[in-house]
């Protein structure tokens, strides 16, 4: 029964995505956050729902460029370019690496897989910026995070309240053939961490303050489930978004009151785990982890320097580091090195570009936002502008300890970062830049040039 509904639920996706590109879209990121094809994985069997949605979103795409539906020069901006740079580096990495073909015990990924991945992932990446292009958009993709992340703080938490984790740490839900967005506890913990700032905006959203105060009441569960992976990385991410909203908030109060509320369930609920695995983020240089990682590092630099225009080969750090370090093998755990040492310099360039983009242009456009005018009730897209850029700090945050280079929910911030962008100039709330070409209207033929 199950597997007929998710047949009929794809193709209707199929079918909308055909007509309106943007509604597959959606949908696409759906499958990404909510990995529902991990959660139900008996009746995914023999699926392959990202096609189902890919492929007519493409064919809609088409149509809409001959239409004149879309125009092609919403993607002209700066950020689209380095994400486009950093593509063509780990296309080139996967081709030309030397250490791509070589196979071992310290294979920990599949080149032809991830390689596969990545440009599923960039596909859907451009595919979205040119379609999410007015707020109600921006608003619905918005929506689907934030519904995602609720059902799966529902998951995490039934595996404790159920009795299932038996003092272990929690990951996400696994596919049948294994693997997942979420099948590593620090990636788990990262969907929390860009959940709660999600979360708190949203609240602000509901008129009635009971509606607001109940859907606030979900971010201490988000917090557990944070505790219950007992990932220090999400415990460092959580305080980041902890603190942004204080301090960036309208209501500073309101904000500050976060502070004490985290400390207070992280002292009840933190549970044993948790708590020993925290300590050592202070007292780091007693801590193996801390050790390792400060080993892997050193290895990631001799591969840059040995590797600097392509690097050891996309997926390949794992074979690549007995022959650049003495240490016993294991990830970066560090996103910026592992791209770097992977894909070459430029990779690595092309990331922190991004990240500083990202990072300024929602700051810039949460202060146009900031001057207008919101009345009683707030105004969506600067709800949606905070969330996202504390989300994003907070995911970027944790990727300074955790690889998380094909950690989709990434693009997934930007993505919505460049609709909140491209309305705000559309509505002349926040300039655009000389760079960039003028905003169109998306929903009109464009003009000839």
């Amino acid at each position: 029964m199950g597997h007929a509904f998710f047949i009929v639920a794809l193709s209707l996706a199929a079918l909308a995505s055909l007509v309106c590109p943007w509604i597959g879209v959606v949908c696409a990121y759906l499958l990404v956050v909510l990995d529902p094809q991990a959660i139900w994985f008996w009746d995914f069997a023999g699926l392959r729902p990202a096609l189902w949605v890919l492929i007519p979103t493409g064919v809609g795409i088409v149509f809409g460029l001959l239409r004149g539906i879309f125009d092609p020069r919403i993607l002209f901006t700066r950020r689209n370019l380095f994400i486009l740079v950093l593509w063509v580096c780990l296309v080139l990495s996967y081709y030309f690496g030397p250490y791509t073909q070589v196979q071992g015990p310290w294979r920990f990924d599949d080149p032809d897989l991830v390689f596969s991945i990545v440009n599923k992932m960039m596909l859907l990446y451009f595919m979205a910026s040119l379609c999410i292009d007015t707020e109600l958009k921006v608003k619905t993709l918005f929506l689907v995070v934030c519904g995602s992340a609720v059902y799966l703080i529902y998951w995490g938490n039934l595996q404790y309240f159920s009795g299932k984790l038996m003092g272990q740490r929690l990951a996400g839900p696994t596919q049948l053939q294994g693997g997942g967005l979420y099948h590593d506890e620090n990636d788990f913990a990262m969907l929390f961490v860009v959940a709660q700032p999600f979360l708190w905006y949203l609240g602000f959203a509901f008129k009635k303050v009971i509606w607001r105060w109940t859907w606030w009441l979900i971010i201490p569960f988000c917090w557990h489930a944070v505790f219950l992976t007992a990932s220090r990385g999400g415990l460092v991410g959580l305080a980041v978004t902890i603190l942004l909203i204080a301090f960036r908030s309208k209501y500073r109060m309101l904000g500050l009151a976060l502070v004490p509320a985290f400390v207070f369930v992280y002292i009840w609920q933190g549970g044993g785990l948790m708590k020993s695995r925290a300590s050592t983020i202070v007292h780091f240089q007693h801590e193996s982890s801390a050790e390792t990682r400060i080993q892997s590092w050193r290895a990631a630099s001799h591969m840059i320097a040995a590797h600097p225009l392509i690097g050891v080969g996309l997926a390949s750090y794992g074979p690549a580091f007995p022959d650049y370090s003495k240490d016993h093998p294991r990830e970066a755990h560090d996103t910026l090195l592992q791209i770097t040492a992977e894909s070459g310099i430029t990779a690595g360039l092309m990331y922190v570009l991004i990240v500083l983009s990202c990072i300024r242009s929602l700051w810039r456009t949460a202060n146009g936002l900031k001057k207008q005018n919101m009345g009683q009730r707030e105004n969506f897209l600067y709800l949606m502008n905070e969330a996202t850029l504390t989300s994003f700090c907070g995911l970027v945050t944790c990727s300074l300890f955790l690889s998380l280079q094909i950690f989709e929910i990434f693009y997934c911030l930007n993505v919505l970062a460049n609709g909140i962008l491209y309305v705000a100039r559309k509505s002349k709330i926040v300039p655009s830049p000389s760079p960039q070409l003028p905003i169109v209207t998306p929903s009109v033929a464009a003009p000839s040039v």
